[in-house]
């Protein structure tokens, strides 16, 4: 698929997740619950559940409502502790009391469903 066709399906979503997989090219529709957890700016643990929407192979991307900014670490796991890893917000895109994150692995997760093509 051509990055141009891949960016007109993303965009097809009108989730802000999919609006923010678009300065992604390798980003794939996915539907993963987890919790995400990190620590705001006031030193606060805050965790919340969502579902990571767009997934690269070094990233995930997911919409919150945590008060996250740049650099934030997140611990991002789901139910059936599969998926434990650790990952840095390298993008934010906010909107109406919504905000769009991509989160990058600090370290390959051993079980991630999107891999590296070949």
């Amino acid at each position: 698929m051509s990055y141009e066709a891949k960016v007109a399906s993303i965009s097809a979503g009108e989730s802000w997740a999919g609006k923010l997989a678009q300065f992604f090219p390798d980003a794939t529709p996915v539907q993963i619950p987890v919790r995400v957890t990190g620590i705001d700016s006031a030193g606060d643990v805050c965790s919340e559940d969502t579902v990571i929407e767009f997934g690269t192979p070094r990233e995930v991307i997911f919409t919150s409502r945590m008060p996250l900014e740049f650099a934030t670490q997140l611990r991002v796991e789901n139910a059936d502790g599969s998926l434990s890893t650790e990952a840095s917000v390298v993008a934010l895109q906010l909107n109406n009391g919504h905000t769009a994150v991509a989160a990058r692995f600090v370290r390959e997760p051993l079980n991630w469903i999107v891999k590296r093509g070949r």
